[in-house]
Formats: structure tokens, C-alpha cells, sequence
């Protein structure tokens, strides 16, 4: 039962998929046998990229605190589109119970924390063998610490609707842990195809940067944002949609040559 349980709570979790079949099958009627050819092979396609890319499952094991309960939240988010963003967890839920329904959910990755009386452990597992990371969380910060930090903040839901963009620096040392640790960390997200990618699709990056000496592992999650150069300021605030106000100018020309000092604020 308990399996049962997570399975259906999963498969409610994976709402992406459900909601990419469902907007191809609820159209119109199909009236001609192009369009009815048309629409499978629209499904079949759908199914198909998003079967293709890796999946995951972040979850906690044992007791824990509820910042680390927070920072799984956060780290789904981290991982969304293509993880289970409503995963419930029960108390009598075991490893082998995650392990039965990823499978048919075509889960790849696990993303597990736990808490002890020293401290944070993080584990990536690959499914279905392996190999599996183990990490010590010796700092981290929530997104509502950096959110009370920062006097703007750029973080909207259509960022979270493609993956992120990763970022490995430090990686190409010789030792082998350190190259193992790459590839499962490359694994972990689509990859990218540089000549078709979309650049509006890039919303977000993450950042991974290796330390040799401490061997420690930073991670940055950050919001992009496409910022026009090569011209004047006052270009930019008109392709950035910033109109100012140009009660005072006597011709456009103030605006595209000086930038006539521009403020942030828009016209009313």
C-alpha cells in the first residue's frame, strides 16, 4: 500500500508530462486523417523528448530540521521542470519504495538528504546502478535569505518552465573522483544542443565551481537576463522597455545620442 501510495503521488508530481499529452489530445476534433496522423505523431514526439532527458527525486531520509526541509524545496525547484516539485514523503516510505516507481516514471537521478548530530549529508544517486555521491553540506542559504538580501530581485514562474544551464568550473583536473563527479553531474541535466538551442529558453544557470585545495564544491544557482550592448543608453532603455520622459527634449535625437541621464524610472 505504501507503494502504491508514492506512486500515485509521483505520477501526480510529473505533472509536466500529463499536462504536454493533455494539451495535444484536447484540441479540436479531428475531422481528416492528416490531422489524426498529425496529432499522434504530435504525442509520440512529446513523449519522446521528455522521456529523453534525466528525471529526478528529491527527498529526505531520517529526521530532519525544518531549514533542511526548506532546502529541499528549494533544491526541487533547482530541478524543475523535469523532477517530482509535489513529492510527498511518508514515515514508513523506504529507499526500495522510491527505487520500485522510478522505473515506470523514468526517474534517472535521486537527490537525497539527511541530517546527523555532525551536520548536512547530500547524496546523488544514478538509477539504476549507480554510481552514488556522497557530499557534507558544511554552508548553505536558503532563496528567501537571498531573496531579504538583494534590494531587486528577478525570479518569475516562466524561468523554471526549461531546465538550467550548467556551469562546471574546475573540473578538468587529472584524479579520477573529480572527473566521476563531473560526468554525474552533467548527467543530471538535458544537454544542450549549442546550434538549434533557443537563447530565450535560458532563463537560469547553474554554477558548480571546484576548489582543489579544500575540495570543497560551490554551488550557485542564478537568474539570466539578456542585456542589449554595443549601443547608447538611451537604446537600451527603449529596447528594455524603460520609456523616459521627454517632456524636456526639443528632438529625439537627445535620447539616442546622450542618453539625456536616464533614470530607471518610466514615464507616466
Amino acid at each position: 500500500p505504501e507503494v502504491a501510495a508514492l506512486f500515485h503521488v509521483a505520477c501526480r508530481a510529473f505533472c509536466p508530462s500529463a499536462e504536454l499529452v493533455r494539451a495535444v489530445v484536447m484540441g479540436r476534433p479531428s475531422k481528416t486523417k492528416n490531422q489524426k496522423k498529425s496529432r499522434s505523431s504530435a504525442i509520440h514526439v512529446a513523449q519522446e523528448e521528455y522521456a529523453s532527458v534525466p528525471h529526478s527525486f528529491v527527498f529526505h531520509r531520517g529526521q530532519i530540521g525544518k531549514n533542511v526541509r526548506e532546502l529541499i524545496m528549494n533544491m526541487r525547484r533547482v530541478m524543475e521542470p523535469f523532477t517530482a516539485a509535489s513529492l510527498k514523503v511518508g514515515k514508513k516510505n523506504t529507499l526500495k519504495d522510491f527505487v520500485s516507481v522510478a522505473g515506470p516514471l523514468g526517474v534517472t537521478h535521486f537527490l537525497v538528504f539527511s541530517k546527523t548530530s555532525i551536520g548536512v549529508n547530500f547524496r546523488v544517486a544514478r538509477l539504476p546502478r549507480g554510481p552514488t555521491l556522497t557530499f557534507k553540506v558544511t554552508q548553505y542559504s536558503l532563496v528567501k535569505d537571498v531573496v531579504s538580501s538583494l534590494k531587486r530581485h528577478r525570479m518569475h514562474e516562466q524561468q523554471f518552465t526549461h531546465p538550467p544551464l550548467l556551469i562546471l568550473n574546475n573540473f578538468g583536473v587529472k584524479e579520477m573522483h573529480v572527473k566521476l563527479m563531473a560526468t554525474v553531474f552533467q548527467h543530471m541535466f538535458p544537454s544542450i544542443n549549442v546550434h538549434k538551442v533557443n537563447l530565450n529558453t535560458i532563463k537560469r544557470c547553474i554554477l558548480m565551481n571546484y576548489d582543489p585545495e579544500t575540495q570543497l564544491i560551490h554551488f550557485r544557482h542564478y537568474s539570466l537576463k539578456v542585456v542589449p550592448v554595443g549601443m547608447s543608453k538611451g537604446m537600451k532603455k527603449l529596447l528594455q522597455e524603460k520609456f523616459p520622459n521627454m517632456s524636456k527634449w526639443e528632438d529625439i535625437s537627445e535620447l539616442l545620442v546622450k542618453g539625456a541621464n536616464l533614470s530607471d524610472r518610466k514615464s507616466t
